[in-house]
């Protein structure tokens, strides 16, 4: 990996982290970058590859970038610091991304090893172990500084607040003006059940069983007027379910929709009282529905954005 070719990896790290998170990791995963989420993650490897082996093989690259990002944020989160590559040959890490924490003597972490570690030695707690060792290592240099010490993170696009958001936009303030007309089109559509689209966290349960039935139908064409109205009608309402949990705002940063959810597909963001920015992909969870079925979809974007 070369110079250039990291930053626009590091460039992307918000929305591959939501996409790993969202449409990724089983529904019933409760990630945060919690202790807990990694053990939960290196569980998920386990049960998926016998060994190592099988883990190359597969080579499921969308997968592994994820993780990687997952697993140093993670780390990152509890001793500051932050990304680096290493292109000088020879170097244990060589042209992999790394994270290096602000502790008194940084030893460079690479997620990807880590992955074909936890792997290899299958004991479940590979993940966690690093996370503790690394908690020691912030309290040794908490000790060293005094007590009102705090770690210090690089900024990360998209992970560290911005100054100024891009999806702020016309666009946004357009798709935002009809959201209370889509909720109520969406409830006139669903007929009986429209009683129930009372706005709250059980009533997902409802919106996703209608959005299978809607969605998840080759007779729907996404691509058609009618379909991409449709797919706004339940966004719109998932949006409106998660800003009652915890507000936040609109965001639409215009250009062709494709991979990345943040361009071309509206969505929720606000910043929690870490200071962490976390988002509500609503759009594309519902897109994600006129592919496949995946229960508990709805559920687990709202604890993604809500905690």
């Amino acid at each position: 990996m070369t110079d250039e070719e990291f930053e626009a990896w590091l460039d992307d790290m918000h929305p591959r982290l939501a996409r790993f998170e969202d449409f990724l990791m089983p529904t019933g995963w409760t990630p945060g970058f919690t202790r807990e989420s990694l053990e939960e993650l290196e569980q998920y490897a386990l049960n998926r590859w016998p060994d190592s082996d099988a883990f190359l093989e597969e080579a499921d690259l969308d997968w592994i970038d994820g993780a990687m990002r997952y697993i140093g944020e993670a780390y990152l989160r509890i001793g500051g610091g932050g990304w680096y590559v290493e292109n000088k040959p020879g170097t244990a890490f060589s042209g992999v991304p790394v994270v290096r924490l602000d502790t008194i003597d940084p030893f460079p972490i690479s997620p990807r090893h880590l992955l074909t570690a936890l792997l290899h030695r299958r004991t479940g707690g590979v993940l966690a172990q690093v996370y503790d060792g690394q908690l020691l290592e912030v309290q040794e240099r908490r000790e060293a500084e005094g007590p009102d010490w705090e770690p210090t993170r690089l900024p990360v696009p998209g992970i560290t607040p911005p100054e100024h958001d891009p999806g702020d936009t016309p666009e946004r303030d357009a798709w935002a003006a009809r959201v209370d007309e889509r909720i109520e089109a969406l409830r006139a559509h669903a007929g009986e059940h429209g009683r129930d689209l009372d706005l709250s966290p059980e009533s997902l349960s409802v919106l996703e069983r209608l959005a299978e039935a809607d969605l998840t139908t080759p007779r729907l064409d996404a691509r058609s007027e009618a379909g991409a109205e449709l797919v706004a009608q339940y966004a719109s309402y998932l949006g409106a379910v998660l800003l009652r949990q915890a507000p936040g705002q609109w965001s639409l940063r215009p250009g062709e929709a494709g991979t990345d959810p943040f361009v071309g597909h509206p969505f929720l963001k606000r910043v929690d009282e870490h200071g962490t920015p976390r988002t509500g992909l609503v759009h594309s969870a519902v897109e994600h529905l006129t592919q496949q079925r995946d229960p508990g979809l709805f559920a687990a974007v709202l604890r993604a954005y809500a905690g």
